[in-house]
């Protein structure tokens, strides 16, 4: 199994609120508080690979001594991540997510974090140097680094950068990082298509021609593909009953990482990331699928039974 895999976050809290409907331009609605949850997309990917007995490190850049970056360390360390590498400033904002749930329906805000880019010494270059994975967004890598030279170089040391393909990329260098340096992407057809619109072409080709080892696109309830150089999988979505679906695809991903780095085929990889994704739906917040495969397998014995 791979030493461990690296993080690059930028965290938050989601607050979940229940609203009767979502409001139109200039209307008032009421919002009941449903509670916090410790979210952000890498971190929930961090939690579900953390449970599944892998080695996972994250970097953070986070408030000193405030009460949401406790709640945040406290949650990492409960879930067996290690969180010895987050740098901590004054003046840093911490990020944050406001999620209004509606019925089926959810519309989520983001508040970007403000905070100033890593401090890159020897033992953060060796972090990243000698990390077989490293997984992040590229809107966040962007945010977090003067440059693009300490990924660089942790790319050329042989690190496998992987990326979660949710963007706006309204910077066209995130694309050309992107097509630069990713080993693997997960996406979902939403994103994907305005990835490739941006771009100008399938991003998918031109990636697994560069050398990618996956592109796995996520289509919720109608299940997701996974594109090799050689292959195309698909998996279909398991049924459950929905209490929240944030986090899903997070869960998918963090489950994926995981399997491929205890050695799985990646059909194996696609198979287990798929019921981590259906699993997540049935509890709230995006750590909901942070359990063990054992935990997945049984629930595969519950989706068998049932057809």
């Amino acid at each position: 199994m791979n030493d461990y895999l690296l993080m690059i976050a930028g965290s938050d809290i989601d607050s979940f609120y229940q609203i009767e409907e979502f409001p139109e331009a200039s209307e008032v609605t009421m919002a009941q508080p449903l509670g916090k949850k410790v979210g952000g997309c890498v971190l929930n990917v961090a939690a579900v690979s953390a449970s599944k007995g892998i080695n996972t490190k994250v970097l953070d850049y986070l408030k000193e001594n405030d009460e949401d970056t406790e709640l945040l360390i406290n949650t990492l360390k409960d879930k067996n991540i290690d969180v010895s590498n987050i740098q901590y400033g004054k003046e840093v904002v911490n990020g944050s997510c406001l999620i209004m749930k509606c019925k089926d329906e959810k519309c989520i805000y983001v508040i970007e974090p403000k905070r100033p880019f890593f401090t890159v010494d020897s033992q953060l270059g060796e972090l990243l140097n000698n990390a077989p994975f490293i997984y992040s967004l590229m809107h966040t890598i962007m945010i977090s680094f003067e440059d693009e030279k300490p990924i660089l170089a942790a790319k050329k040391a042989g690190a496998k950068m992987i990326f979660d393909g949710s963007s706006q990329y309204n910077n066209p260098k995130e694309i050309e990082m992107l097509l630069q340096l990713a080993d693997g992407l997960f996406i979902n057809t939403k994103a994907y298509k305005v990835l490739c619109e941006k771009a100008g072409f399938d991003v998918k080709d031109r990636l697994l021609g560069n050398g990618a080892l996956f592109v796995c696109i996520t289509d919720g309830s109608n299940g997701a593909y996974c594109y090799t150089k050689n292959e195309k999988l698909y998996q279909k979505a398991y049924k459950v009953e929905v209490v929240d679906s944030t986090g899903a695809g997070d869960s998918f991903a963090g489950c994926f990482l995981a399997c491929l780095s205890l050695g799985m085929e990646i059909r194996e990889c696609l198979k287990y990331a798929s019921l981590s994704g259906a699993y997540c739906c049935k509890g709230l917040g995006g750590m909901s699928a942070s359990v063990p495969l054992e935990t997945l397998e049984l629930f595969l014995k519950e989706q068998n039974g049932k057809k």
